[in-house]
């Protein structure tokens, strides 16, 4: 099984670039599941603020807050990436690809790479500033891989159609390396 993880802040692509890589490896015949680290936080706005699950609505600000208070209050900074590992030895039983579309801290990727052999790729967005709150772009889920150097590809996303070509060129390059 093929794990790929994707990091960058908020509005880079990262949600596109997991949908790139699915497209494709669908496209010849793969199973694949795009699955986040934040699930469980999303899972909690759902049943807590009744969210509707689109981005425009998105409560950052709620799961910024909830995040840090599992991973610096109530459990550990591991418990959100733990418990996607054990997702993933269920998901390694019934597809061939999986694509953790939103790693935002170091420990994150470097877990990954290191129990799943994933391949790590940053997405940069060179075209548009997202808009959050000071404090939402001050949040440790949008400043902890500033300084991060352990990413297999970057990937500067100038249009769409640019970072599908990018993707699936670092896709099939994952591939040749492994044949």
């Amino acid at each position: 099984m093929k794990v790929y993880v994707i990091a960058g802040k908020a509005g880079c692509g990262k949600n596109t670039s997991a949908n790139y890589i699915k497209d494709y490896y669908e496209s010849i015949g793969k199973k694949c599941v795009i699955t986040e680290v934040s699930k469980y936080l999303k899972l909690f706005a759902y049943e807590m603020l009744n969210w509707d699950g689109k981005r425009e609505t998105k409560p950052r600000k709620f799961l910024q807050e909830v995040g840090s208070y599992i991973r610096h209050e109530l459990y550990d900074e591991d418990f959100l990436i733990n418990r996607l590992v054990e997702d993933i030895k269920i998901y390694e039983k019934l597809v061939d690809v999986v694509i953790v579309a939103d790693a935002r801290l170091p420990k994150e990727i470097d877990l990954l790479k290191e129990k799943e052999n994933a391949t790590a790729i940053k997405i940069v967005n060179n075209f548009n500033d997202y808009e959050l709150q000071n404090d939402e772009k001050y949040h440790e889920t949008e400043t902890a891989l500033n300084n991060y150097e352990k990413f297999d590809y970057v990937i500067n996303n100038r249009t769409f159609e640019n970072l599908n070509e990018d993707i699936i060129k670092a896709v099939k390059e994952v591939e040749s390396n492994e044949e």
